[in-house]
């Protein structure tokens, strides 16, 4: 009979074992110590972060999801110097701990070289950092049209060798051309599925982000 309840106690606790990712994830953004109920994020973007064609955001997706307060200033057409300007009604007001920097589509497709668009990244960074919130700045996903894309990457490349904070939203569309144009199918917006992806990659680098803004805030 011993034998039984040991071997039952045994069971229940290989059992309870198996649930503790569960209950405890290894990268649940409480494990950066930082009470994410009182943490505000905005997302400083384009149409891509504002959602185009019908207002579902990324960022509405990993709000949902996480509870992690996060404010849409995505704008159609905004390009960086746009979002430099804005900054001062759209993100200082709002006292953020934290603010993701995504843009430079329509830079490329208006011109605009990597070195201004950099420039403007930059200043934004450090305007934000000065008012210590601290900033991330998410690299733009693919375009379909290759002289746009060219240049993209090599803003991309550029903000990576800045050394600021990155998340990197390409990533996730290095795919075969064919579901990559199913995921883009006008060569600049993703649809609700890329959407997802996006979500799904913020969602994989909260605890990164925050183990940075716990040393950030130091």
């Amino acid at each position: 009979m011993k034998r039984v309840k040991k071997s039952m106690l045994i069971k229940v606790l290989v059992a309870l074992c198996g649930l503790l990712p569960f209950l405890y994830p290894v990268n649940s953004p409480q494990s950066s110590g930082i009470q994410t109920e009182a943490l505000t994020i905005v997302a400083l973007g384009d149409s891509i972060t504002w959602g185009y064609p019908n207002g579902e955001s990324w960022t509405e997706m990993v709000m949902n999801d996480t509870g992690i307060r996060i404010i849409n200033r995505g704008v159609s057409g905004s390009q960086l110097d746009d979002m430099l300007r804005r900054m001062k009604t759209d993100v200082i007001p709002v006292k953020p701990q934290i603010c993701i920097i995504m843009g430079g589509t329509n830079d490329a497709n208006r011109g605009r070289t990597t070195q201004q668009m950099m420039a403007d990244i930059q200043t934004m960074a450090n305007e934000l950092m000065a008012r210590d919130i601290m900033p991330v700045i998410g690299l733009p996903i693919p375009m379909v049209e290759q002289r746009q894309e060219e240049k993209l990457q090599d803003l991309r490349e550029r903000i990576i060798s800045s050394a600021l904070l990155t998340i990197d939203f390409s990533l996730d569309f290095d795919l075969p051309r064919a579901e990559f144009r199913k995921l883009i199918p006008d060569g600049l917006h993703p649809t609700h599925e890329g959407k997802k992806m996006m979500a799904e990659r913020l969602k994989k680098e909260m605890p990164r982000l925050l183990a940075a803004y716990s040393k950030f805030r130091k």
